[in-house]
């Protein structure tokens, strides 16, 4: 699946890049707008090909160490079963916001390449990465379930993602006034699975398996006070460095915590303030004009468009429920059952 994708990605943006290039000598027929600017380098195609099959590469590979190298096949075909956004569920619905955060990061991140490196209008662009985003997603379900289980509402979550990019590509308005982002620190559990002093022996205890890092992910639908008029006139500049959020996650499901630090299971959201990194960088870089200090604005940008500053929200409402506790169960020795 993995292979077909990539595939696609490079060959259907090189024959689009060879088209391109047939009709450089053709005037255009409509003016440059806002959201396409006038280049300041030349298009290139293939380049912005190769780069999109690179991160989907890249992005196979890590897969394949973070989810399946260490876990064995199941016996037979899964389907289902995780469940959506209850208490008792695999990871306390953290995981269908972190589908639908991933496959929409994705698909920004190749519609951006396809546009400021490849030339390529922005509405034929972010269809085209919103739809082989979701084609990638539905690929890891198909493969999950030989795995783990093919999961109906992480489908879901990428196909809330897909379209949450296409809207946020397109509708300059909407990038203003909101932004979906992910908070991460590691957990305690995650920590040692990183230094290797976790007994867990399972593939999905794996040290490269950040993703599933939830007890460290706070996922939020951010609203950019410096969006709105009003308040942009009434407080200034520091509109543009705060925003309202809601927020969600979940705690102590996964990683499953080792029985010396297990706690109860727990979802929170709340509402709260957050630190908009964006538009502090925005802010910094703006009136500078060295190539440096624009491709600075330029990564921050993007990078900040979709993470929030680790720690850098706060509660001011917020609700909570919590589960039993989930401790680490180690398999039992030969010739002994649980």
């Amino acid at each position: 699946m993995f292979v077909v994708v990539i595939l696609f990605v490079f060959l259907a943006w090189w024959r689009m890049g060879r088209l391109r290039q047939k009709k450089a000598g053709e005037t255009p027929t409509k003016p440059e707008t806002n959201d396409e600017p006038e280049r300041e380098t030349p298009a290139r195609p293939r380049l912005a090909a190769a780069t999109v099959s690179a991160a989907y590469i890249t992005f196979a590979v890590w897969t394949f160490f973070a989810w399946y190298r260490a876990h064995k096949p199941l016996s037979k075909y899964r389907w289902g079963g995780d469940g959506w956004m209850g208490v008792t569920t695999y990871a306390g619905g953290a995981d269908k916001c972190g589908h639908a955060w991933a496959t929409m990061a994705l698909a920004r991140l190749g519609t951006y390449i396809l546009t400021s490196v490849g030339g390529y209008r922005r509405l034929p662009s972010s269809l085209f990465s919103a739809a082989m985003s979701e084609v990638l997603f539905t690929g890891v379900e198909v493969r999950d379930g030989f795995f783990y289980e093919f999961s109906f509402s992480d489908l879901t979550g990428d196909s809330v993602g897909m379209v949450l990019a296409v809207l946020l590509d397109n509708f300059p308005r909407l990038r203003e006034l909101f932004a979906y982002r992910v908070e991460y620190f590691p957990s305690r559990s995650y920590a040692r699975k990183i230094a290797g002093t976790s007994p867990c022996p399972f593939g999905s205890c794996s040290r490269w398996n950040i993703a599933e890092d939830y007890s460290g992910q706070t996922y939020l639908a951010a609203l950019h006070l410096g969006g709105i008029q009003a308040i942009r006139n009434k407080i200034g500049k520091v509109s543009r460095f705060v925003d309202v959020a809601v927020e969600f996650d979940s705690r102590n499901y996964r990683p499953t915590p080792d029985a010396d630090i297990a706690k109860p299971i727990r979802q929170n959201l709340f509402l709260g303030l957050s630190v908009n990194a964006q538009g502090i960088f925005d802010t910094i870089f703006e009136n500078r004009t060295s190539t440096a200090a624009k491709r600075a604005r330029t990564i921050t940008h993007g990078l900040f468009e979709v993470f929030n500053l680790p720690l850098g929200s706060v509660s001011v409402l917020g609700t909570s429920r919590s589960g039993p506790v989930r401790p680490l169960r180690l398999p039992a020795p030969i010739g002994t059952s649980m």
